[in-house]
């Protein structure tokens, strides 16, 4: 199918610094819930920035393009990453969709993290289909945006949906967010996904260029506007408590 369309639904949507494309991890292989956990925040925040631009426009996929259009005034480049199938509750990467004969030019990147997937023992990344309930769209989506640097879009269709990254979204979406949203982002990913809450504050807050102080049971961040982060864990590690002040 060359073309998709429909009503922008409240999709997550996520991009993370460029940087880190070409770079593999060095130390011991790591896990899909450990580098989803330690890209979960940013995305969500950008996903945030990324939607109050999108609002409530219709979307239109064209893969003869390669482009997809919001409303009248928005378009961007893709990349495809895969396809969620509500029938048998399956994902499938688009680089093992044959089927369907995608334009190779659009799965560059899918093969990109196909590669990092071998490289780094993340199997996630690297089997063409599994079940949802090991790892869905979002999810998947939010760890390619963190080691890409792009944003993702989720596009619903009848009895499915596809993701696909944008290339040239603009430098806002990407930008640090504002100190006084931290503490909302971090409540979000806390409330809304299994993840280790430690490494997610500590690497949310390191990305958003807060210097970090860790403790045994808290960690405190600092801003470069003076605004303060204070983290506080139970003896499982989890959240307990989060504060902080804002300068003006």
């Amino acid at each position: 199918m060359a073309s998709a369309q429909g009503r922008s639904p409240g999709i997550r949507i996520a991009c993370v610094d460029t940087r880190h494309l070409t770079v593999w991890h060095t130390a011991a292989m790591l896990t899909f819930d450990r580098l989803f956990a330690e890209h979960v925040a940013t995305g969500l925040a950008r996903q945030m920035a990324l939607g109050d631009l999108i609002g409530e426009r219709g979307w239109q996929l064209d893969l003869t393009s390669g482009t997809v259009t919001f409303g009248d005034d928005l378009r961007y480049h893709i990349q495809l990453l895969g396809t969620e199938s509500h029938d048998d509750g399956s994902w499938l990467w688009a680089w093992a969709n044959e089927a369907s004969n995608l334009p190779p030019a659009l799965l560059h990147l899918c093969g990109w993290l196909r590669e990092y997937g071998h490289h780094q023992g993340v199997a996630e990344l690297t089997e063409p289909t599994f079940a949802l309930g090991r790892a869905d769209g979002h999810r998947l989506a939010l760890l390619a945006s963190g080691l890409t640097g792009r944003c993702y879009y989720r596009g619903p269709y009848p009895g499915g949906a596809v993701f696909f990254h944008l290339d040239d979204a603009p430098p806002q979406i990407t930008a640090p967010i504002r100190p006084e949203r931290a503490l909302s982002v971090l409540g979000e990913v806390i409330q809304g996904f299994p993840v280790d809450h430690r490494i997610a504050v500590e690497s949310f807050l390191r990305q958003q260029s807060w210097r970090v102080d860790p403790a045994p049971t808290s960690v405190t961040a600092y801003h470069a506007d003076g605004s303060t982060l204070r983290v506080d864990f139970d003896a499982l590690g989890r959240v307990s408590n989060m504060s902080g002040t804002v300068s003006p």
